[in-house]
């Protein structure tokens, strides 16, 4: 894990911390995640669909740094469960594709050195708390599963009806 991330001292603050670093990443330095994620993950003929910069907007903003905020929040495990699944989710993607292809993708080092630690960590944690509800960890791991497994079959689908009435 980079040292910038251990240098935030409250656990709680690094899922936010990764999440800040991946989006830079993905999106300013050095950027080109639009047309990788649609272009080269789904097959698009389009750097601008599936995604689009309003749903990137929503899905980052919406969803991650929603979820962000939930977690830090700390009234239940539930989102920081939901939050570090779906790290690790994002990863999984990014990582995944980068071997397969063996190169780089815009995410795949903030994936490899702050996602994947922060998100498997907060997991480890959770579970060794003796006070945190397993049922909530459940759920929040469920929750991001679903999001991590169920956004780029959303995606696909939406490219797919696009196809079907050109």
């Amino acid at each position: 894990m980079p040292a910038a991330l251990l240098s935030v001292r409250e656990p709680s603050a690094r899922p936010a911390a990764a999440l800040l670093f991946h989006q830079t990443e993905e999106w300013v330095w050095p950027g080109g995640f639009l047309p990788w994620i649609n272009r080269d993950v789904m097959g698009s003929d389009d750097d601008e669909f599936p995604i689009d910069r309003r749903l990137g907007f929503l899905i980052n903003v919406g969803f991650g740094w929603g979820l962000t905020a939930l977690a830090a929040a700390g009234t239940s495990p539930g989102p920081s469960a939901a939050l570090n699944v779906s790290h690790i989710g994002n990863a999984v993607l990014h990582v995944g594709w980068g071997l397969k292809h063996r190169r780089y993708d815009p995410g795949l080092v903030s994936a490899v050195t702050a996602l994947l630690p922060v998100g498997a960590i907060g997991i480890a944690r959770a579970l060794r708390d003796p006070e945190v509800s397993r049922g909530s960890i459940a759920a929040g791991a469920a929750a991001g599963l679903v999001i991590a497994a169920g956004m780029m079959p959303s995606m696909k689908l939406r490219l797919h009806r696009r196809r079907a009435t050109a």
